[in-house]
């Protein structure tokens, strides 16, 4: 048998106000992209000039699996 429940209100720390603006990478689909990597593991550096919707990981990524490696996208 299946339960009923009725939910009135919500949590407190629920974001109620929609949707926020886009990011500027969201928006600019046929810009070129600077992306630049840092492996947090061996602390190599890269910066990496990237396609419109390419999000091909950085050789260094492929190479070293088990790296941790952060990537931002330069403004």
């Amino acid at each position: 048998m299946a339960r009923r429940e009725h939910v009135v209100g919500a949590a407190e720390n629920v974001d109620m106000r929609g949707p926020s603006e886009p990011e500027p990478y969201e928006v600019d689909v046929d810009e070129r992209r600077v992306v630049s990597a840092y492996c947090c593991t061996c602390e190599a550096t890269t910066t990496m000039l990237l396609e419109a919707g390419d999000d091909s990981p950085w050789e260094h990524d492929d190479q070293h699996a088990s790296h941790v490696v952060d990537y931002w996208r330069e403004a």
